[in-house]
């Protein structure tokens, strides 16, 4: 839960990186564009990838924060009881 949203974030960043440098395609936010990748056209994916990785950390970062505290409580816990059992 705390890495796979950072891999989705880095998957789109990569994904538009690729597809604006090597195939030519316009990524922005203001729409999808005509984006011709091996015969197919991934417009809308491309805007959407070119969203997420804009704005990735600031939808998934709650999400990052959250499940990093609880695994840390967790963690913490389970070091404090396992303490006190062996007194």
């Amino acid at each position: 839960m705390t890495l796979l949203p950072i891999l989705v974030w880095l998957g789109c960043v990569l994904g538009v990186i690729l597809l604006g440098t090597l195939y030519g395609c316009r990524i922005d936010e203001a729409g999808s564009y005509p984006c011709e990748f091996h015969g197919r056209d991934v417009g809308d994916t491309a805007a959407m990838m070119g969203v997420l990785a804009a704005w990735g950390p600031l939808i998934f970062g709650p999400f990052v924060l959250a499940s990093g505290v609880a695994w840390g409580l967790y963690a913490l816990i389970r070091h404090l009881r396992l303490r006190v059992k062996r007194g």
